[in-house]
């Protein structure tokens, strides 16, 4: 998960970006699991999704 959220962002906002963060690791997985991408690609992705969520909480 994400760092620690900034606290000028609403709540509801916050919410929503979490929400984003866990989906798109979920799905993520599931393309790991059924072979669809290679562990490389997996791990580069996870960082991605990590940054996207970062930067925006940090808005």
């Amino acid at each position: 998960m994400a760092g620690k959220p900034c606290k000028t962002i609403h709540p509801e906002l916050q919410k929503k970006a979490i929400i984003e963060e866990i989906w798109l690791k979920y799905y993520n997985q599931v393309l790991f699991e059924k072979g669809l991408i290679t562990q490389r690609e997996y791990s580069l992705m996870i960082h991605r999704i990590d940054a996207r969520t970062a930067t925006y909480l940090s808005r």
